[in-house]
């Protein structure tokens, strides 16, 4: 599993005003919740955070949080914990995170998360001018945090006309629960558009033409 590093400041105020003057300061207000402990309030610098959520820091990165007080208040000692990245909250205008969920983990207890699942072998595949359909982007997965990986690879060279790999097709260590459908379609390569519509004109036709000859010997079967 990844593992990446984020520093951030402590927070005691709260509220909407709050995390407006927090935003004004170009920091991003932040929970960290799980573990049956009480949430704790952080703020993070909103470029450094940008930056590394742009080089990953999904369910397959593990997060030490190293806090450190607000400068402008008093609190508790600073501290480092572990955690994921649960959800991210952006302006709907500017695009920019405005609220980050974290949720606390411990290394030896089993955490639920989603990884994203990515194809390989595109190129190899048999030159049929199959259209290759990727439908499903995530997987939630069940284990010890360090088991977890970073993202699961899909091989699909071997993939031909009108053939899909589903989950229950996956072949992951016996340590990961896979709790996403069994049924559920990975990746799909379909027809090419053109062929499908010739296909569909051809059976209209033959439809058409056992309709005339229907007509033309009276509507009637022969007895």
């Amino acid at each position: 599993m990844r593992q990446a590093t984020l520093k951030g400041e402590l927070r005691y105020q709260k509220g909407k005003g709050a995390a407006r003057r927090l935003r004004a300061r170009h920091r991003v207000p932040a929970v960290i919740y799980g573990r049956d402990k009480d949430t704790t309030c952080i703020s993070l610098d909103e470029r450094e955070f940008e930056k590394a959520l742009q080089t990953g820091l999904g369910g397959g990165t593990l997060i030490k949080l190293v806090l450190s007080k607000d400068g402008d208040e008093a609190g508790s000692d600073a501290f480092e914990t572990v955690a994921i990245l649960k959800e991210v909250q952006s302006d709907v205008v500017r695009g920019n995170a405005i609220h980050v969920d974290f949720q606390a983990v411990s290394m030896d207890e089993a955490i639920t998360t989603k990884v994203p699942v990515v194809i390989m072998g595109e190129d190899a595949r048999p030159s049929d001018g199959g259209v290759v359909q990727h439908m499903l982007w995530e997987l939630e997965l069940r284990a010890l945090p360090m088991d977890i990986p970073q993202r699961v690879e899909v091989d699909i060279s071997g993939l031909g006309l009108g053939d899909s790999l589903k989950v229950e097709d996956l072949n992951l260590p016996e340590n990961i629960q896979v709790l996403t459908a069994e049924d559920e379609v990975i990746v799909h390569v379909a027809a090419p558009k053109a062929v499908v519509e010739e296909e569909a004109e051809d059976e209209e036709q033959a439809g058409e033409g056992a309709a005339e000859e229907h007509e033309a010997s009276g509507g009637h079967e022969a007895e």
